[in-house]
């Protein structure tokens, strides 16, 4: 077998530190995980690296030896039930949890055993194997070269066109109604839980979870998804089924198109608005904006019941047009070689246009009418753009200009640079507009973090007040994305990695013998960088820890365990 590096599983050539990856391959997996190369099902599968965590289990890079192919193990593992010894692959039940940890783990197999039994479904992300080992229960999963919908949508500007979305969404609802008429349910799905398939231009579903994780009130902690879990998965008692996977993905196309989710469903139980700007209200065909409001009704009652009813709502539009076609083809026109028609009748080319014009007439009237009468007329709060029509331009104005209150134009005040609190002051002691804080937070080369580095709309812009208000949306800043490594020689273990965590890097160390720096300060940085570098916020940095000077004795080793002080990285 090659030199595997448990990071990404392909094979090192012997280099201590992955090419491919930069993984060190003397790094440690300590307990409740399993540790690095550990052997799975008579040693046909190899674990590497965590990927991730949830409450119930954890997800590991991992290697089919039999197929020789990169593959994704997922490990039940609900640490509030269990132990696991240090070096051990042995999972230990809590005692007096054995009942609920068998119950909890039967459903993980099920679970499981299911998505692999629909295999030739395309929209989600096959299981190839079910067993059982170490006294737990694993599922194998193929791996592919993917990115989550969230970050698809990021890199494509931000959000997506209809005409866009629609290629994605169409083959996908085909896989979801196979999906739910069988009588499985996700429970789970958000942008993040989506996967973009770059090798074939399509989305597939990923992490499946036992239903516990999808409720509040259960045995493990919940695991929802704010913005896209629906507000019956915040009760006890709430029932879940199809209804609330449409949520789910009625929020996830929300996304595509706005660049925002919907706020968090217990918010939106005291209002039910969907906030959306006026530039992409306008991009979008009635039935869609139609569609997404009947998607995420948060009455449960009034919401879409299926997946086949969401696709037949979503294919609205097509089907108006498929009979406008049909009177298209009922137009006949004249031969130029046959005989002129008899003055007194009208050509069959007229009877076209006439018809054409009716068909038009009528669709409009019925088009009005539903404008005019519709059900769900307030469902949705238009942002309304930067009015062309104020008395003089944003730009002309001083910076302390304001219209009057009973004045049909707002001028919006500046947050940028601001806290969210004091933000939250200013807007709390104003009647005539309100803030929101945005789900996501982003980015900024120019606004520290922990402040507002963008707002919807701009500051300073004259806009339409309407009839609901103005609502101005804020975005915090997550700072740099790539910032410098500090100094950390000489320094302190726990202070060095202090410093770290405050910039936003997960931090690994590792133990080595020094002559000249003291037991427990920081030797430097392990592997290809150094003080001054700039890495990505989220990357994982090794520093090396002193052991002081090396006795006489003492053998060379490396010792090397990840620090668990780091925050989650969002």
């Amino acid at each position: 077998m090659a030199d595997l590096c448990y990071g990404c599983m392909k094979d090192t050539h012997g280099e201590q530190i992955c090419p491919h990856c930069g993984f060190s391959q003397d790094t440690e997996q300590f307990s409740p995980f399993l540790p690095l190369g550990t052997g799975l099902e008579n040693d046909r599968y190899t674990v590497g690296k965590v990927l991730d965590t949830r409450s119930d289990s954890v997800r590991y890079i991992g290697y089919d030896n039999k197929t020789e192919k990169i593959v994704e193990i997922r490990e039940f593992l609900p640490e509030n039930l269990i132990r696991r010894t240090e070096g051990s692959s042995v999972v230990t039940v809590k005692k007096g949890c054995s009942g609920k940890f068998n119950a909890l783990k039967d459903s993980f197999a099920d679970i499981g055993q299911a998505v692999m039994n629909l295999d030739d479904n395309d929209s989600i992300v096959k299981v190839e194997n079910v067993f059982q080992d170490n006294n737990t229960v694993y599922t194998v999963s193929m791996y592919e070269d993917v990115i989550s919908f969230e970050d698809y949508v990021r890199r494509n500007g931000g959000h997506l066109e209809w005409e866009s979305l629609r290629s994605l969404v169409k083959p996908f609802l085909e896989g979801m109604i196979t999906l739910s008429e069988s009588g499985m349910y996700h429970l789970g799905i958000c942008p993040s839980n989506l996967l973009f398939v770059s090798s074939e231009g399509r989305l597939r579903l990923d992490d499946f979870a036992i239903r516990e994780v999808r409720q509040k009130g259960n045995a493990t902690e919940a695991e929802l998804f704010s913005g896209c879990s629906a507000p019956e998965q915040y009760e006890e008692d709430g029932e879940l089924d199809a209804v609330t996977d449409v949520y789910g993905f009625c929020a996830s196309m929300f996304f595509a198109l706005t660049g925002k989710l919907p706020l968090d469903a217990l918010k939106r139980k005291e209002d039910g608005r969907l906030l959306m700007s006026t530039s992409i209200a306008k991009k979008l065909p009635p039935f869609v904006i139609s569609t997404l409001a009947k998607g995420l009704q948060v009455n449960r009652a009034e919401r879409i019941s299926s997946f086949r009813e969401l696709a037949e709502q979503l294919s609205a539009a097509p089907t108006v047009k498929a009979m406008q076609d049909e009177i298209s083809r009922t137009v006949e026109v004249p031969d130029e070689k046959a005989p002129q028609e008899e003055k007194g009748k009208i050509s069959n080319f007229r009877v076209g246009v006439i018809s054409m014009l009716i068909a038009l007439a009528v669709f409009g009237g019925l088009g009005y009418l539903w404008y005019s009468k519709n059900p769900l007329d307030g469902m949705f709060d238009i942002n309304n753009e930067p009015t062309q029509s104020a008395t003089m331009s944003s730009e002309a104005m001083p910076e302390d200009f304001t219209y009057a209150a009973d004045s049909e134009y707002f001028r919006v005040p500046d947050f940028i640079g601001k806290t969210w609190e004091e933000a939250k002051t200013v807007a709390d002691s104003s009647n005539e507009y309100a803030i929101y804080k945005a789900i996501d937070e982003e980015f900024s080369d120019t606004v520290p973090e922990g402040k507002i580095c963008k707002q919807t709309p701009d500051a300073q812009k004259t806009v339409s007040r309407g009839n609901d208000g103005v609502t101005i949306t804020c975005t915090i800043s997550k700072g740099t994305q790539y910032r410098e490594l500090p100094k950390i020689q000489n320094v302190n273990k726990d202070v060095a990695t202090e410093n770290l965590v405050k910039n936003g890097f997960v931090v690994n160390s590792t133990l080595g013998y020094s002559d000249s720096i003291p037991a427990g300060n920081v030797i430097g940085y392990s592997g290809n960088i150094k003080e001054g570098d700039k890495q990505e916020y989220g990357s994982a940095i090794t520093i090396n820890v002193s052991l002081g000077k090396k006795p006489e004795s003492a053998t060379e080793q490396t010792f090397v365990y990840k620090d668990r002080t780091a925050p989650a990285i969002q």
